[in-house]
C-alpha cells in the first residue's frame, strides 16, 4: 500500500507580498469601520424643533407665553431667550441650572423678568410649560426668541404687545 501524503514539504504558504497586501487591506477596512462608529457618536445633534403658542398679555406689564411641542427632550440650560422691546433694546436671558425657574440676564440691559413655569415638575422643557414675563414696559412691542444655546441658532420667536385697548 502506497500512502500519499496530503501535506507536501515543498509547498510554501501565501507569498510575503500577498500577505502584506492582505494585512494592509484588513487594517484599512477595520479603520474605516471604526471611524464610522466613532463619527456617529461625535456628530453634533441637529437643532431641536420647538414652538411658542398661546401668548397672553395679562396686564400692561405682564404676559405669558406657552411652550408648544418640542421635537425631543430639552434641558433648560440648553436654551437661552432673547427679549427685544420696540425693536431697539435687546436682552439675553438663560438658566443658571436645570433646577432654577428664574432666568438670569446674560447680556444686554434688563427689560423684563423671565420666569419658567415647569408645570410637569421635571427637569425638561415640555409642551404646556410657560414662560412668565413680568416688569415689562407698558405700551411696548416685544419679540421673544427661543435660542438653542449650544449653537446659538434660533428655534422659535413670538411677537406680542403690551398696548391694551
Amino acid at each position: 500500500m502506497n500512502r500519499r501524503s496530503l501535506i507536501r514539504k515543498d509547498e510554501e504558504g501565501v507569498s510575503p507580498v500577498i500577505a502584506t497586501i492582505l494585512m494592509v487591506v484588513i487594517t484599512v477596512v477595520l479603520a474605516a469601520v471604526l471611524y464610522g462608529m466613532v463619527s456617529d457618536c461625535t456628530t453634533p445633534s441637529p437643532i431641536p424643533i420647538g414652538f411658542w403658542c398661546n401668548e397672553k398679555v395679562l396686564s400692561p406689564t405682564e404676559a405669558t407665553v406657552e411652550f408648544g411641542k418640542m421635537s425631543r427632550e430639552i434641558r433648560p440650560t440648553n436654551l437661552e431667550f432673547i427679549l427685544i422691546r420696540n425693536n431697539t433694546t435687546e436682552a439675553r436671558y438663560g438658566f443658571s441650572s436645570n433646577y432654577s425657574e428664574d432666568l438670569v440676564l446674560k447680556n444686554g440691559s434688563e427689560i423684563g423678568t423671565l420666569t419658567f413655569e415647569n408645570l410637569k415638575g421635571n427637569l425638561c422643557v415640555n409642551e404646556g410649560d410657560r414662560m412668565r414675563l413680568t416688569n415689562l414696559a407698558p405700551n411696548s412691542e416685544y419679540i421673544l426668541k427661543m435660542i438653542w444655546a449650544p449653537s446659538g441658532d434660533e428655534m422659535a420667536s413670538v411677537t406680542f404687545s403690551t398696548i391694551l385697548e
